[in-house]
């Protein structure tokens, strides 16, 4: 009964030792991570922990280093250019995967895609759905939509997920795309900022 007990609690551990960010970052898909093989990966959690500054070159020659790893998450300075965040999510009994990825262009934009905690499944599309400007609209906004149309080509946003809350916050960047001085039309009929509150199997437009 001891082996068994002992047999038991050594798979629940491998279990919820295998479920954290950074197992996640280093056993994520080629096509998640493009720029970094295994190793590469593997080298940067290492450099890390050990209290490295020491950069990690990708696969275009370039430097990649972690920026912070939590047993949640993983913060990643993929390039002078591109940034991502890897995070866990409870998701019943299995839990779920949140990939960031910011890109300067040059005003910062980023994408949220879901995956199951095994990586075999893209979940995006029942997980998450990007806010549309109609859903950036104050109640101003919403009386002078065609104004806000013809002057926002689009929306320009960067995502920030805190672990501690399960919130995922949008940030509307537009200003600095468009300029201040144009910007100031449509300024009273823009959110500066949407959060998103995880339910457990999906991220949910808080009102």
């Amino acid at each position: 009964m001891r082996l068994l007990n002992s047999i038991i609690a050594l798979m629940i551990a491998s279990k919820a030792m295998a479920f954290d960010a950074s197992e996640a970052f280093v056993n994520a898909p080629a096509n998640v991570f493009p720029l970094l093989d295994y190793n590469t990966r593997l080298d940067m959690v290492d450099y890390f922990n050990s209290g490295s500054s020491t950069a990690s070159t990708n696969s275009l020659s370039g430097k990649s280093r972690i920026t912070a790893l939590s047993p949640d998450k993983v913060d990643i300075d993929m390039s002078d250019a591109s940034d991502y965040s890897v995070f866990l999510l409870p998701d019943g009994k299995d839990g779920a995967i949140g990939v960031i990825s910011t890109v300067a262009t040059p005003v910062a934009d980023s994408n949220l895609r879901m995956f199951t905690s095994d990586w075999s499944n893209d979940i995006t599309s029942k997980s998450f759905t990007a806010p549309t400007l109609t859903d950036w609209l104050t109640p101003a906004g919403k009386k002078n939509i065609d104004e806000v149309e013809a002057i926002v080509p689009f929306m320009t946003t960067s995502y920030a997920y805190n672990p501690s809350t399960k919130t995922l916050t949008v940030t509307n960047n537009t200003e600095s795309f468009l300029t201040s001085d144009v910007y100031d039309t449509v300024r009273d009929y823009l959110l500066n900022t949407l959060t998103y509150k995880w339910d457990g199997k999906r991220f949910t437009l808080s009102k």
